[in-house]
């Protein structure tokens, strides 16, 4: 069984396990589970989102939603989406450092919205905001990667 803990001042939104889906409101969370590595992924996923909001300058709180729904992955050929203040990331069979290259790409995107930068038909492959967010999201990795490398190789979220 798995409880869900939050910071100060936060609520769970809706939890979805059929799909081994956990959504959470406004910011990150913290998840408390018996006997679970999880706990530690969660709270390594929760110390890069601040790192990675003040290397940013993120002025917003976006709602993560972390998946491992695949078919919604393969569908859409994507391992994260940003859509106005909601981020979703897969995080299924993914090492970790996976997990936090996609949570900075897409945080990119949160702050280019916050700039006005996204207009209607620019995401598309190549397009100069993909390219700006895939840029900075891999700078950023290696420079998180030296900091702190455990995260390099670790297999998480029930990695087959």
């Amino acid at each position: 069984m798995v409880k869900l803990t939050l910071k100060p001042g936060l609520r769970v939104k809706k939890i979805k396990q059929r799909n081994e889906q956990v959504s959470v409101g406004e910011m990150p969370f913290n998840e408390e589970s018996e006997g679970n590595a999880d706990e530690a992924l969660i709270q390594e996923i929760n110390k890069f989102i601040e790192w990675t909001k003040k290397r940013l300058n993120i002025k917003g709180n976006p709602q993560f939603t972390f998946s491992k729904d695949t078919e919604k992955a393969q569908e859409g050929h994507h391992t994260g989406v940003h859509s106005g203040n909601q981020i979703w990331i897969y995080i299924g069979n993914r090492n970790l450092v996976d997990i936090l290259r996609t949570v900075f790409h897409e945080l990119v995107h949160q702050r280019q919205e916050e700039l006005n930068m996204i207009k209607n038909g620019d995401s598309y492959p190549g397009s100069p905001i993909e390219v700006m967010a895939d840029m900075l999201a891999g700078k950023y990795i290696k420079i998180y990667g030296k900091q702190h490398p455990e995260i390099q190789n670790q297999q998480c979220f029930g990695h087959v």
